[in-house]
């Protein structure tokens, strides 16, 4: 049986001091997992700033689509210092520089989606971003062990990134489907690495972890979902697939795995390509992230923030990528 973050967690520096003592005589390895989640990766930013400040140190970092970017991230500067740089990050995107996903007022979302092509954007303001801003350049120049995750189309296997340059692994892991165009890689189309699973548990207890953090952008609590429209239905059906898969991963963990979720502090409705609220979605998953790690409860999200002249159709777009209707199960194991 798994050992969930209990609500009666004892007061945090006992927690910290006892996880020092442990990792020191080699009984525990820590593990951030980092899931995906397009914009609102930056909720992660706020998660990791918690972390750091509470002294929780990873031994090892998992990171899946955009959290395979701010994992390597961290990874290449594991501390407050490394979290002030990812905040001037997503701080740049949020003012448009560079503007990731580039779209004209005159062209509908839909109308994006339904054009011909492999995908609406390229990836070149991405990597050029990457190129610039990332510190370590290869997976032997990161100060944390790291590997990230994408998916073979041909194969529906999952591959993973543990050595050689960093940038292109990214990519491959960050190549959403539809919004971005597949990589291709030694002989093998990649797209992104959340198509067959959004948090990688298993990997990291593969690689000896004990210590389990999930760093995942939505919430993690079971959720009603109101059907109006066949949209509706064809996502819940999406949703119920993912909460099976990663309910399965949950259950398969082994005796003695600890499992905390850190709390993202608010249930946005955003358009896929609305990267604005980049600073408000950290800051609020900060707030919620550190009273989880000071109490050992999870505070209830707000409202966070919505685009702006979000109709129904951006709504679908929306809810397809990222927003109010998430994986569930934890309660149920």
């Amino acid at each position: 049986m798994t050992e969930p973050a209990s609500d009666q967690a004892p007061p945090a520096f006992l927690r910290r001091a006892k996880a020092l003592t442990d990792r020191l005589l080699g009984r525990r390895k820590v593990a951030f997992v980092l899931s995906g989640g397009g914009n609102l990766g930056a909720v992660q930013v706020g998660m990791l700033k918690a972390l750091a400040e509470s002294g929780i140190q990873p031994d090892l970092i998992i990171g899946c689509s955009v959290g395979s970017i701010n994992g390597a991230a961290y990874a290449a500067e594991p501390n407050m210092r490394g979290v002030k740089r990812m905040e001037r990050i997503w701080g740049r995107i949020a003012d448009g520089d560079p503007d990731l996903m580039p779209s004209s007022r005159f062209v509908h979302p839909t109308v994006q989606m339904a054009r011909r092509g492999e995908s609406i954007h390229e990836q070149d303001r991405l990597e050029a971003l990457l190129d610039e801003e990332l510190q370590a350049k290869t997976f032997r120049q990161l100060k944390v062990p790291f590997t990230c995750v994408a998916t073979d189309v041909d194969t529906a296997d999952e591959v993973w990134f543990d050595s050689g340059r960093l940038v292109p692994a990214l990519l491959a892991s960050a190549a959403l489907p539809a919004i971005y165009p597949a990589r291709r890689f030694a002989g093998r189309t990649l797209i992104d690495g959340g198509v067959l699973r959004e948090i990688h548990v298993h990997k990291a207890v593969e690689l000896g972890a004990t210590d389990l953090y999930l760093l995942h952008v939505g919430h993690l609590d079971a959720r009603p979902t109101s059907i109006s429209r066949p949209f509706d239905s064809a996502m819940r059906a999406y949703w119920t697939a993912r909460r099976y898969r990663l309910a399965d991963d949950l259950r398969r963990l082994p005796n003695g795995c600890v499992l905390h979720t850190m709390p993202p502090g608010s249930s946005p409705v955003l358009r896929f390509d609305d990267f604005t609220q980049g600073r408000e979605l950290a800051e609020l998953a900060y707030t919620a992230s550190w009273a989880y790690l000071a109490t050992g409860r999870t505070p209830a999200p707000v409202a966070g923030p919505r685009s702006e002249h979000l109709d129904d159709a951006d709504d679908d777009l929306a809810g397809q990528f990222a927003t109010e209707t998430d994986v569930s199960a934890i309660e149920s194991l």
